[in-house]
């Protein structure tokens, strides 16, 4: 760890003009010859802060403070939020600066992320009972680094201005002295991503650009097409409550209509005035449903013109509207040279200490594929590159999927290994569902961790998802149907942290299976009945937290967790210490009245007591499925960040360098002459259990390929 008067403390004020930072991303930014460095607020140690600048001019090396040169000649180590942006400007965007990598630089945002507390800078601040930032600062921003005025014009302003940055080092560093310190393993983890950062992935860029035009006649196409369908009732896809209100109406089922409507009808007199007053939901998982039900009326005897027309409009909708097809524009715009770098935030997910994607997020490409195995993804992906236009991309195989899904299921293809490299990548096996048996440390969880040894030693043997639905169903594992081991995937993977009817359809949503309340209830209690290993852990889960909560100082211990409670951290914190040691924090928790909701959130005027804990800028529930599912994630990370900063630290491996992660993929490029060697080199990574891990049943399935694919037929013809 790092004392606070060991650090230098920077931070930039950078003219970028009118490049807008959030849409470019950093490096982008950077990169622009119009971007400069000037102003750097700095700090050492614990000294009061400074201001260096050069009257709005670029910063040059040549010029800088003794004092910071001197600090930057020991070896120090720097201290900076959000660091990547400043370790790039550094870098990048002022004059003659020496290289800084990114071992001599530490997060306090990481660190107060980790405690729960709000990332941005502001917040963090005040929720610490500190000043926060200088109120006339956004605005001083504006003139000083988006319309580059003059400071000599404007010396008041630009006092102003310094003192802001100023302001910022003090905040920064008093959040940093108050918050737990994290361990100098955690900072080796933390710059091991940093270098993936940095090095970035390669893409497409004429498939990209291609694509991006595509998008945007699609969104003209759609809007079109939406109006032919409903006769003139809808004429944009972004027309949420007109879209739900057409669809409803042309929805022969009650069931589906059932899906779009929100709460209780206004009136209750006759069914007219109450229709009237009803409201109706578009939101992505009601649209999805109403799919699922109509795919499944579709195969078992067809559906009719008004069901055609509205799962046409639904499907519109639900991928229209969507994020994914913009996608093009995001990585266009964001690569600098043809690579697209800065896509990862260490730890952004505070709770668990996961990666979070930031810019184009290409840690949540859709898994879905193209055609029967993917089988339709090369030929237009090869078909786009080549530059067809609108209407061949409509007609392309297969016809009768819209544009919009066609686009956005051939996102993840447009990242691509350089010239004369391949992608190889490895992918651990249901993590999540090894991950949580395996934390009980039970008799009983041990036994669900055998059929995953099994499976591994030998496939023919049924996996956990055969073996689940053929409790629930009371059938042989052998005589289970593809779709039927489906349903158990869904169970297994949604049922774990003691989620229930709700969990079960969201997920099932995701593999397009629609269950009926009472199906889904059916499943849930024949998982639960057939699993008794789970409910003993979320009760031993929930009584140890809340033992530790009630002795504080005292460790408390469920399975491989344990427990304890600071009442001298952030105004009384609960800590669960994982397998690994790193600690996940649960502040200031306290019992609270909350409303009780119903079933499409909405209070019902009802109260119940529910614990809740602080995180970011306000308060969420927290209950035995929280502690499990955090639990189980934060293991996961753990595995993914001890084997992705055993090989970025591994000087042999630096031939097969990590371009991206997802939760629990590692993509490394290398030679294709080479491929296989670091197939395997991989694969041996990921089955590498740190010592902690003993006893965690691991697989893992590797893959070559020069584009990032999940389609099967792709990857077989390589």
């Amino acid at each position: 760890m790092f004392s606070s008067g060991d650090l230098i403390w920077i931070d930039f004020e950078v003219y970028g003009g009118p490049l807008d930072l959030r849409a470019a991303g950093t490096f982008r930014y950077v990169a622009a010859a119009s971007t400069r460095a000037i102003v750097l607020a700095y700090a050492i140690g614990d000294a009061p802060a400074l201001t260096w600048h050069a009257d709005g001019a670029i910063l040059d090396w040549d010029n800088a403070p003794d004092d910071l040169r001197a600090a930057f000649g020991r070896g120090a180590t720097f201290g900076a939020w959000h660091a990547g942006f400043d370790t790039a400007v550094w870098n990048h965007a002022a004059s003659g600066f020496p290289f800084i990598p990114p071992e001599r630089v530490i997060d306090p945002m990481v660190q107060a992320g980790v405690s729960n507390l709000p990332t941005d800078l502001e917040r963090a601040s005040r929720a610490l009972g500190g000043a926060g930032k200088q109120k006339d600062g956004k605005k001083l921003i504006r003139l000083f680094c988006i319309e580059g005025a003059s400071p000599s014009e404007h010396p008041v302003e630009w006092e102003r201005f310094l003192a802001y940055a100023r302001q910022d080092i003090e905040a920064m560093r008093e959040v940093y002295r108050r918050t737990r310190p994290l361990p100098l393993e955690e900072w080796k983890q933390f710059w091991a991503f940093e270098h993936i950062n940095r090095r970035g992935v390669v893409i497409d860029m004429p498939y990209v650009r291609r694509a991006a035009a595509l998008v945007i006649e699609d969104a003209v196409a759609i809007n079109r097409r939406l109006v032919e369908l409903t006769d003139g009732a809808v004429t944009r896809v972004t027309q949420a409550g007109r879209i739900a209100t057409w669809l409803h109406d042309n929805l022969t089922d009650a069931a589906m209509r059932e899906i779009l409507m929100v709460g209780v009808p206004a009136a209750d007199e006759d069914d007219d005035a109450a229709e009237t007053d009803q409201e109706f939901s578009v939101a992505r998982d009601r649209v999805a449903r109403v799919l699922a039900m109509l795919d499944i009326k579709r195969a078992n005897g067809g559906l009719g013109p008004g069901e055609i027309k509205a799962y046409e409009a639904a499907t519109l909708r639900l991928y229209g509207a969507g994020a994914a097809p913009k996608k093009f524009a995001r990585l266009e715009a964001q690569q600098v040279d043809g690579v697209l770098r800065g896509q990862y935030r260490f730890a952004g997910a505070g709770q668990t200490g996961r990666m979070t994607s930031r810019g184009a997020q290409i840690q949540n490409l859709t898994r879905d594929v193209l055609g029967e195995d993917g089988a339709a993804e090369s030929p237009l992906v090869e078909a786009i590159a080549k530059g067809c236009d609108y209407a061949a991309l409509a007609a392309a195989n297969p016809a009768d999927v819209p544009v919009t899904r066609k686009l956005a299921l051939v996102v993840r293809p447009a990242l691509i290994a350089g010239p004369g490299k391949l992608f190889v990548w490895s992918d651990w096996n249901a993590i999540e569902a090894r991950i949580t048996p395996w934390l009980p440390a039970s008799e009983a969880a041990e036994r669900v961790l055998d059929i995953f040894r099994a499976n591994d030693a030998d496939p023919m043997r049924p996996d956990i998802y055969t073996t689940n639905i053929a409790s629930i169903l009371h059938k042989d594992a052998r005589a289970i149907a593809k779709a039927e081991r489906a349903i158990g995937k869904v169970a297994t993977l949604s049922l774990g942290f003691g989620g229930s009817v709700g969990a079960l359809s969201r997920m099932a949503l995701a593999y397009r299976i629609h269950l009926d309340p009472d199906e889904a209830r059916r499943i849930v209690d024949a998982w639960r009945d057939a699993n008794p290993w789970a409910r003993e852990f979320w009760n031993a889960l929930w009584d140890a937290a809340m033992r530790a909560w009630e002795l504080p100082g005292s460790i408390t211990t469920a399975g491989r967790l344990a427990f304890i409670y600071r009442t001298d951290y952030l105004g009384g914190t609960l800590f669960m210490a994982l397998p690994s040691g790193r600690l996940l924090t649960y502040p200031r928790p306290r019992w609270r009245e909350a409303d009780v909701l119903d079933k499409d959130g909405k209070p019902t005027g009802e109260k119940c007591t529910e614990l809740s804990i602080r995180r970011g800028h306000g308060r969420v529930k927290l209950w035995h499925g929280t502690l499990c599912e955090n639990a189980v994630q934060a293991t996961a990370a753990d595995l993914l960040r001890a084997v992705v900063t055993r090989i970025e630290t591994n000087p042999a491996l630096a031939r097969m360098p990590i371009r991206m992660t997802t939760h629990d993929e590692i993509v490394v490029e290398a030679d294709a002459a080479r491929a296989a060697e670091a197939k395997a080199i991989l694969r041996r990574e990921m089955l590498t259990l740190p010592e902690w891990a003993e006893g965690l049943p691991l697989q893992s399935e590797e893959t070559v390929c020069a584009r990032y694919t999940k389609s099967k037929i792709a990857l077989k013809g390589k």
